[in-house]
């Protein structure tokens, strides 16, 4: 059985181990600023103007690739 970030967290704590919870607490914090600047990226590439250059549709299309993929 695996646990999530979150009760990895609170069993260091339960078991004293404070460095350890406190090295999952900081992976809590990056998983939300990860997600937060996967959402950054979505609503850049919506305001992407299609058909302004290439350069725009190229990074949108990487943009779109990352955002499918579960990096």
């Amino acid at each position: 059985m695996q646990f999530t970030i979150e009760e990895n967290e609170r069993a260091a704590y339960a078991a004293g181990n404070t460095p350890l919870a406190i090295a999952w607490g900081k992976l809590i914090d990056l998983e939300q600023e990860r997600i937060t600047l996967r959402q950054c990226i979505r609503d850049a590439a919506d305001l992407i103007d299609w058909e302004k250059t290439d350069d725009h549709t190229q990074w949108h299309a990487r943009a779109a690739k990352l955002l499918d993929s579960d990096a």
